[in-house]
């Protein structure tokens, strides 16, 4: 499966790309919305990882943008903040994580991309049913 991760921080972006990698992903990774927008406009996705405060253009805009013009890609939103989990979550993230989070919830998000359900509540998740 095809991801982007994006953060502003570099050491993040480099974590989630290097374990996803080894649940067998294939990740690129931005460091601003815009730079986001730029891959997403060249590449196809499957699922976008995106931070919510970031320089630029954040994470808020960018699932608003992703929404409206690629609203099959599934949003994987991550925030220490409460507030901009919720503001992610109304923008259209599917499911949030609040920071720091564990890997293999990501990755179970993930997997379970097309099945929302209750049962998909992870400890630090906040979920989106449709």
């Amino acid at each position: 499966m095809k991801l982007l991760v994006v953060d502003d921080s570099p050491d993040i972006v480099e974590i989630l790309s290097s374990t996803l990698e080894l649940f067998g992903h294939e990740i690129d990774g931005a460091y601003d919305g815009t730079e986001a927008v730029k891959l997403l406009q060249n590449n196809r996705y499957e699922v976008v990882i995106t931070d919510a405060k970031m320089p630029i253009m954040g994470g808020v805009e960018l699932c608003k943008f992703i929404k409206s013009q690629f609203p099959g890609v599934y949003i994987i939103g991550i925030s220490g903040y409460l507030e901009a989990l919720k503001e992610l979550k109304d923008a259209g993230a599917d499911i949030c994580f609040s920071k720091p989070f564990r890997i293999e919830e990501v990755e179970e998000a993930i997997g379970n991309r097309l099945r929302p359900s209750a049962t998909a509540f992870g400890s630090t998740a906040l979920q989106v049913i449709a």
